[in-house]
């Protein structure tokens, strides 16, 4: 099976979870569309940060780096090679940004999911063997068990409703398969800055470890400044 075909293989509408039969129809019709190589799957009006949209062109060589340096006390590089040491055959990461988890990794099918376009547009030219994916975080547009890992770095604290993804990136995953996620949480006076800055409401550390708990056996949780750390596992 060629690699096109086992993307179209594993992948759903979003709109109502048929089968993708043909480059980008499902069986009940609704049409998707690529472009420049980014598969656009987003079937709402989801709009990425604006200011991480005015970043995009740094977010990975200085941003991020030092952005987690500051708020987490800790590298970037060794953040990113802790959540990529669990990658499996099938990788899907999730608000993927410019995709720079894949450089820490290997992977036979490497899918990075975002809803910027400017985002994917930055990993489609520096990483082009990565299948870039524009859809929505709450509604991933891929069968059941698909993937043996995933990861979500910095992303789902951002959603009004983190638990969807959550339970969207249980869903997609095979059994066993591995998880990583890292996500901002209420856990001190950092992270209270960040979030006025961001517009955003904040959960708990604890808020995280109840939902991931209830979809998944939890490896590894930690606190990092301000942010949390999980490792997991679908049960």
């Amino acid at each position: 099976m060629s690699q096109d075909d086992e993307i179209i293989e594993m992948m759903r509408c979003p709109i109502d979870g048929t089968r993708i039969i043909t480059k980008w129809r499902c069986e009940n019709g609704h049409e998707f569309k690529e472009t420049y190589g980014i598969l656009d799957f987003l079937t709402e009006n989801v709009e990425s940060h604006e200011l991480l949209e005015r970043v995009a062109p740094i977010y990975e060589s200085l941003w991020a780096p030092l952005g987690l340096s500051l708020t987490a006390g800790t590298s970037y590089s060794s953040l990113m090679s802790s959540a990529a040491s669990s990658m499996g055959e099938r990788h899907l990461d999730v608000g993927t940004g410019t995709g720079k988890l894949f450089d820490y990794g290997k992977c036979r099918v490497c899918v990075g999911l975002d809803v910027s376009l400017r985002f994917l547009n930055y990993l489609k030219k520096k990483r082009p063997n990565v299948i870039a994916i524009r859809a929505d975080a709450k509604r991933l547009p891929f069968k059941d068990s698909s993937f043996d890992s995933a990861s979500s770095l910095f992303v789902i604290h951002m959603l009004d409703d983190p638990s969807l993804a959550i339970q969207e990136i249980h869903r997609v995953l095979k059994d066993k398969g591995r998880a990583v996620l890292t996500v901002m949480t209420d856990n001190n006076a950092i992270d209270k800055i960040l979030s006025r800055w961001w517009g955003l409401s904040l959960r708990s550390y604890d808020y995280y470890l109840g939902v991931l708990t209830r979809y998944f056996e939890v490896d590894k949780a930690r606190k990092m400044g301000a942010w949390s750390y999980f490792e997991v596992v679908k049960s």
